[in-house]
């Protein structure tokens, strides 16, 4: 038989960062023109709004970060890679929104290429992911079980309120009161569900384990939701300040949330911007940290 070829780990991280310069243009770019064109998007008020709330964190946090975490990645940062991989998922859950979710505008294209372009990103670069060098940067003390039953919570509550709805929706006929317009339900319950619980629900696990993927996976949603957090409040300000009906500028709630996303971040710990040491014993990546074969 002939021998497959082999595809390192180096060789897939050089990959994700190829696509990732690819995506950093082009969201650089759409969020710049969502932002800036006035009337750029078609769609209702309430949406209009959101979505340029979201281009502003998009351009003014997202894009600086992921190119700075690529920068410190490609140059031996464990911390950064994991920084690296949360940004692009952030991108993908945002870009799903936009992708399918907004009217038909003249960057549709673009913000497919965004969303395709970041999830092959998060696949090379996660499989390729120096995971035993990732190990260095947490220690025994890390609050795993903590950050762990803090996703758990808001996972919880997430399927909980959307399921409700929607069970409530099937037998009643009903749709849910609130800000968000019918027509646009559908896709925030079946974003949030599959582009942040489900990941965030695996993370929660593998974190109780304390495994070194845990660790890795926490860390990445961490750094997905405290950015999809800030977009949220950038979102809900745009659309206050356009006197879209029922929506406060600011909500200590969610602000609450993002800085419990952002320390574990921290807590970890995705940051300091600084290299870890990338030499690490051998160890399997779904073994607890600390356990030898």
């Amino acid at each position: 038989m002939p021998a497959h070829r082999t595809f390192p780990a180096d060789t897939r991280r050089a990959v994700a960062a190829a696509l990732t310069l690819a995506v950093l243009v082009l969201a650089a770019v759409a969020s710049a023109v969502g932002l800036l064109a006035d009337g750029f998007y078609p769609d209702i008020p309430w949406a209009s709004a959101a979505l340029r709330g979201g281009d502003l964190v998009t351009l003014a946090v997202a894009v600086p970060t992921l190119a700075t975490s690529l920068v410190l990645a490609r140059r031996g940062s464990a911390r950064a890679h994991l920084v690296w991989a949360g940004t692009l998922g952030y991108l993908v859950y945002t870009y799903a929104y936009v992708a399918f979710g907004a009217e038909f505008n003249d960057l549709f294209l673009a913000h497919v290429a965004i969303l395709a372009l970041a999830i092959w990103a998060v696949v090379f670069l996660l499989t390729g992911l120096p995971v035993e060098a990732v190990a260095t940067v947490f220690g025994p003390r890390t609050p795993a079980r903590t950050v762990a039953a803090f996703y758990c919570i808001v996972a919880a509550v997430l399927i909980g309120l959307w399921s409700s709805a929607s069970l409530r929706q099937a037998i009643t006929g009903e749709l849910p009161d609130g800000v968000v317009p019918p027509s646009a339900l559908h896709m925030v319950y079946a974003t949030d569900l599959v582009f942040f619980v489900s990941p965030l629900v695996v993370a929660a696990v593998l974190l109780w384990r304390r495994t070194l993927w845990g660790f890795a996976g926490g860390t990445v949603m961490a750094v997905t939701g405290g950015l999809y957090l800030i977009n949220l409040m950038s979102a809900a300000y745009v659309q206050a300040a356009a006197d879209v009906p029922d929506v406060a500028a600011f909500s200590p709630g969610t602000l609450a949330l993002a800085a419990a996303f952002l320390t574990a971040a921290v807590v970890l710990p995705a940051f300091p911007w600084r290299p870890a040491d990338m030499p690490v014993a051998p160890q399997a990546p779904g073994l607890p940290v600390g356990h030898r074969r």
